[in-house]
């Protein structure tokens, strides 16, 4: 074995310092933080997330960590899974190139064992950073090709690595323990799924484990927690033959494939100042994979969330993105789903190729007026990806927008004040409790 890849991974993020990063790092780390907070918030309000958080309340337990946008505090591997579960509710949350939702297993688990030790909001940072740098080069070089991506898809298995790191770092572990922690995560993780999701039409609706993000932060917290106590895990989880071998954050809640289309969608409603009534039909061309999401009728908000036709239509009638979009009322709506029916997905070839090959989300849309005339719009690269990025007032706009579903007015304030200024909180337990739903 030319490399020992485990150690020299857990030897990097052992040493890595907070001062090492630069300051736009660490303003970066801060923003993913609030932006993934108020996805949790968002999330926790949400038919699934009220699906996750009830039974977890109930169990009870030792309070060690919070439910963010729940009533209380629970064991801190519980707080991981709920508030990482709840983070990707909505697909409200950040990814990474078009293969996972990082910050929705890293985030989670860096605050669950920070609250639970007292620990600082500094050291949650330099744990957030470590479980990107680190977590998300698992992730990329586990990827599978264009070809096996057809029946696998492993997300569930390297956040699993990113939550770990997560946590190793947080709770300050020697190299021994991380090593430890890692071969722990490694042998414990979700396995890949075989992209039995239910995009066949005839097996919709889609199921809501999706991603999944909370089942690797339980995973690789219970990991980290485990290796603190002496548990062996293989130190070499990441080498030979048989191991394991830029950050996009969304305006949209919706699946990542839809966002090209949305964004042609919302510059020409703008742009034409478009109601309902002036659209006969919308042509979306885009890569394969928005194909399957072209549903009609969607059964629950999961099914929604991917379903373009449906997330279209909410674009079209001026709904903000977020919880809204997924209300019992919008779901059994037949006005939405008449509507609905005038959208219509095809496979673009040269897209389809530039997904694969050059990680670019496209798509080019056409808007049939009722006066004949036909709008055209073309999206190479959607808004929220690194190269044509969302500016700190919408994301700060956005998080806003959820915590308003759970959080008074002056506590959404505090909690941004608190987040920008995250690295001089001296011990996160007096922040997070600011997290749970206002008249819990």
């Amino acid at each position: 074995m030319e490399k020992w890849v485990t150690k020299e991974l857990a030897e990097y993020a052992v040493g890595v310092h907070f001062e090492d990063y630069p300051q736009e790092v660490i303003e970066t780390a801060k923003i993913l933080l609030l932006d993934n907070i108020g996805c949790m918030l968002g999330g926790s309000q949400s038919k699934l997330g009220q699906a996750t958080l009830k039974p977890i309340e109930q169990m009870g337990g030792s309070e060690e960590a919070t439910l963010v946008g729940g009533n209380c505090k629970v064991p801190t591997i519980q707080a991981a899974f709920v508030n990482g579960t709840n983070a990707n509710a909505l697909d409200y949350d950040e990814v990474l190139f078009g293969i996972g939702h990082p910050g929705s297993s890293i985030i989670p688990s860096a605050l669950a064992v920070a609250e639970w030790k007292g620990l600082s909001g500094k050291t949650v940072l330099n744990a957030i950073l470590a479980g990107y740098d680190v977590g998300n080069r698992i992730g990329i070089g586990i990827q599978p090709t264009p070809e096996r991506l057809q029946h696998v898809w492993g997300v569930g298995t390297w956040q699993t690595f990113s939550s770990v790191v997560a946590a190793s770092k947080a709770l300050d572990f020697d190299l021994e323990t991380t090593m430890n922690a890692y071969g722990v995560a490694g042998a414990t993780a979700p396995l890949p799924n075989t992209q039995k999701w239910g995009w066949d039409l005839s097996e919709r609706p889609l199921h809501w484990v999706k991603e999944p993000t909370g089942w690797p932060a339980w995973t690789g917290t219970t990991a980290a927690i485990l290796a603190a106590n002496g548990f062996v895990g293989n130190k070499y989880i990441l080498d030979g033959h048989n191991g394991f071998t830029n950050i996009a954050i969304k305006p949209y809640s919706a699946c990542r494939w839809q966002h090209p289309t949305l964004d042609c969608v919302t510059l020409l409603k703008a742009k034409h100042d478009l109601s309902p009534e002036d659209i006969k039909a919308v042509n979306i061309h885009s890569f394969a994979w928005v194909k399957t999401h072209e549903l009609y009728g969607p059964a629950d908000m999961v099914d929604a969330a991917f379903c373009i036709p449906y997330t279209v239509t909410q674009v079209i009638m001026g709904e903000p993105p977020g919880l809204g979009w997924y209300t019992d009322e919008k779901l059994a709506s037949e006005e939405i789903l008449n509507f609905s029916r005038k959208v219509k997905v095809s496979v673009d070839e040269e897209m389809d190729k530039a997904y694969f090959a050059e990680d670019r989300l496209s798509a080019r849309v056409e808007i049939l007026t009722t006066a004949g005339n036909t709008l055209e719009k073309y999206v190479k690269i959607p808004l929220g990806d690194p190269r044509n990025p969302l500016s700190k007032d919408e994301i700060e706009a956005k998080f806003r927008n959820q915590a308003a579903h759970c959080l008074d007015p002056q506590t959404v304030d505090t909690v941004v004040d608190k987040i920008y200024d995250f690295e001089n909180i001296e011990d996160i337990s007096t922040f997070m409790p600011m997290l749970i739903a206002h008249g819990s």
